[in-house]
């Protein structure tokens, strides 16, 4: 009797003990496609690679995320996301478990708060991302096709030791600031962040939003490991960025600019990257329309790059790319874009003068 009675409260005590925590989710992205590249090089020689890629269209992943009421208007949750290599199956963002989010957050009236890897403001991943694929048809690329990164600098995607708040949105305008102590721990180590010997960053945005018209102004800096930078005479990097976009009902329209000083890199496919850092500026527009059941998107840009410290060392990149996708059901989407970087560079520097690549694919959510 005794020992029936013991079980039912200590069953009565899980059940409640389950009933008060965070529901989990678990949930995904494989997305498989392949590439066709045909590239001319300034030494007159050519390349061409026909590939099976993982993350095209959407990075392909795996996470776990849940959030419990804990009283008093406050919210609780979580987000652990993985990105992985699918068509290998190895581990995403330099071998981490979870490299896309690792976040714990708060949430109430004053806002909210998340602390942990994230994606950074700048990027296009994650909830704090206000420029990337909010402000480009391609977001950050399909790929190397198409995207903000292949006409503006190379910052961060995702950012170790950070803390971001994001204030409660006041007739349609919000504000959103981040910092990095230490933005990538799998260059430096553990237990140095927010030492001068390491990379932090720090970033802020300004966003309003209605049902049609999207503006989004917001800066980022990052302050480059020293003595390291100063040997190569790198200074702290910084860029301002503004986007925009338009739902007009029967398309929708983007727009984004990037002007920047000191990073250390610039242009994704065809990387610009001289010793003491690049300046420059960037912008894309694009625009995407329902057809044939599907999306079609378009966009253009242009960069215009010079090293910071060897400034006779430039690059102007052309880019221009189509694409469409077209849904199978609501979990599975089929995708294809073709592009074409076109590259002029001063006579010191030699690399890819055109770039044209085919991509397509499917991607399945669960």
């Amino acid at each position: 009797m005794k020992h029936t009675l013991l079980c039912a409260v200590v069953s009565a005590a899980l059940a409640a003990g389950t009933a008060a925590a965070s529901e989990t989710t678990l949930y995904g992205v494989l997305d498989y496609g392949m590439s066709l590249v045909n590239q001319h090089n300034t030494d007159g020689s050519r390349d061409n690679s026909a590939k099976m890629m993982s993350g095209q269209y959407i990075g392909s992943r795996f996470g776990l995320q849940g959030k419990e009421s804990i009283g008093s208007g406050l919210t609780v949750g979580y987000v652990l996301e993985g990105g992985i290599s699918a068509d290998t199956g190895a581990m995403g963002q330099n071998g981490r478990l979870f490299g896309r989010d690792a976040r714990l957050y708060i949430e109430g009236d004053f806002g909210h708060i998340g602390f942990g890897r994230m994606g950074s403001m700048v990027g296009g991943n994650g909830p704090y991302a206000r420029f990337g694929h909010i402000v480009n048809a391609f977001s950050c690329g399909w790929g190397n096709v198409g995207g903000s990164l292949q006409v503006v600098s190379l910052g961060y995607e995702f950012i170790d030791n950070a803390v971001a708040y994001v204030t409660p949105k006041m007739g349609g305008v919000d504000a959103a600031f981040q910092y990095s102590f230490g933005s990538d721990s799998k260059s430096y180590g553990n237990g140095v962040e927010g030492k001068s010997s390491v990379e932090r960053m720090y970033s802020a945005a300004l966003r309003y939003q209605n049902e049609t018209v999207l503006l989004v102004g917001g800066i980022e800096s990052i302050n480059q490991a020293q003595p390291a930078a100063d040997k190569v005479g790198l200074d702290d990097a910084f860029s301002v960025n503004l986007g925009a976009s338009w739902n007009a009902g029967w398309a929708k329209f983007y727009a984004y600019g990037q002007s920047f000083d000191s990073y250390a890199k610039a242009a994704k496919a065809t990387m610009f990257g001289p010793a003491g850092g690049v300046d420059g500026y960037g912008v894309n527009v694009g625009a995407e329309t329902k057809a044939h059941g599907g999306t079609v998107k378009a966009s253009f840009g242009f960069g215009d790059f010079e090293g910071n410290v060897k400034k006779d060392q430039t690059m102007k990149t052309y880019q221009t790319a189509a694409g469409y996708t077209y849904s199978l059901s609501r979990c599975t989407t089929l995708y294809t874009a073709a592009g074409w970087i076109h590259n002029d560079y001063s006579a010191e520097v030699k690399g890819a003068e055109d770039v044209y690549e085919w991509i397509f694919g499917i991607v399945h959510k669960f």
